[in-house]
């Protein structure tokens, strides 16, 4: 996964949340929530619902990738809080683009391609930035922080990722990894620490703008 290698995260053990006997998921249910995965010691082990509460059959695939994307984000922030929202909003649109960008080129599984597959439609690629701040918006209200706090922040890193990425094809329409990039001017400090430092700075100043009503 794309954001795997430029954020430098690393999961010990990728493991399936117990679909009937999870205390965890249990706990949940009973305060009113749903619980579809949760990162142990950031990032020692992450655990995802993969099956459907009646065990028929597995989630959808885009729910699965959103749910991994969302816990990933936790290797860095425990809580949720502004800036844990900030950087898991980033890392679901660089998620989403690397999908649009595949679009380009000729990546199949099974007979479908991977934009398929991962829930990128057409009407998702005309703004990757808006959807992710919709899907923002409905997840966050149960945290009761305003998505207006976040907003900025993900819609600057849109642009960013797009104007840094927009010549980073092959012939192939393979977007190239961005690690090369990175690997030039990281410099004395690591990938991971300028992501980080970069959604702290986004979120920094999301909070110094003014509010509109």
């Amino acid at each position: 996964m794309t954001i795997l290698k430029s954020r430098e995260l690393v999961v010990g053990t990728l493991g399936e949340m117990d679909p009937i006997d999870d205390r965890l998921m249990q706990k949940k249910q009973q305060e009113g929530a749903c619980l579809l995965g949760y990162n142990t010691n950031h990032g020692m082990r992450i655990d995802v619902k993969l099956r459907t509460d009646d065990l028929s059959t597995f989630r959808p695939y885009p729910e699965l990738a959103a749910t991994l994307v969302h816990e990933l984000s936790h290797n860095w922030v425990g809580e949720h809080n502004v800036l844990f929202w900030t950087n898991y909003g980033q890392m679901r649109v660089e998620y989403l683009w690397k999908h649009a960008c595949l679009l380009l080129g000729g990546d199949f599984v099974n007979g479908k391609r991977t934009a398929e597959l991962a829930g990128v439609t057409s009407q998702l690629m005309k703004n990757i930035s808006k959807s992710v701040i919709e899907e923002l918006a409905h997840e966050m209200v149960q945290h009761r922080i305003p998505v207006q706090m976040v907003i900025p922040a993900v819609l600057d890193f849109s642009k960013e990722l797009m104007e840094e990425t927009k010549d980073d094809t092959n012939s192939g329409g393979r977007l190239l990894g961005r690690a090369s990039v990175q690997s030039s001017s990281v410099g004395q400090s690591s990938a991971k620490e300028l992501a980080l430092a970069a959604a702290e700075k986004r979120a920094r100043e999301a909070k110094k703008r003014p509010e509109k009503e």
